[in-house]
């Protein structure tokens, strides 16, 4: 497993490419284009997705599909950093800060809604990087921790 401080060329584009398959999948989960969102999971990529265990790019698109239409959300990333590589897998590290808007709720008011800590793999499908694990936990406040 190369590490994240080995800055060859290559690594630099793995970084960009994944890079951009995160906020692609977050951009089109706030302008509702569920599919492309779905799109970017691998076909055997999960998402633990409030709590539930979302499989391959179906399972998201029906979980997608069924959010309240008159919700709107913004998911503002932060922190991102590449913290493994080998091959064909890679894994990023982000800080994820979402809000979301509902017209009848506080006069559509933006809430925040959590701050996440959050963990991406991605696999490089020969057609594109792809997320193959995505998950999360609350940055803030902390989760509490299992006894």
């Amino acid at each position: 497993m190369r590490t994240p401080l080995e800055h060859s060329n290559h690594s630099v584009q793995v970084k960009a490419a994944c890079v951009a398959v995160v906020l692609e999948f977050f951009h089109a989960l706030d302008t509702r284009r569920h599919e492309a969102a779905a799109a970017l999971m691998a076909p055997d990529g999960v998402w633990v997705r409030q709590g539930k265990r979302l499989c391959g790019p179906q399972d998201v698109l029906a979980a997608l599909n069924a959010r309240a239409p008159e919700r709107t959300t913004c998911h503002v990333v932060t922190n991102l950093r590449l913290t493994a590589w080998d091959g064909a897998h890679a894994t990023v590290a982000y800080f994820l800060t979402a809000y979301e808007s509902v017209p009848h709720e506080q006069g559509g008011a933006p809430r925040l809604v959590a701050i996440r800590d959050c963990q991406d793999a991605l696999v490089d499908t020969g057609v594109g990087w792809r997320l193959a694990d995505k998950r999360s936990r609350r940055h803030l406040p902390p989760e509490p921790q299992p006894e």
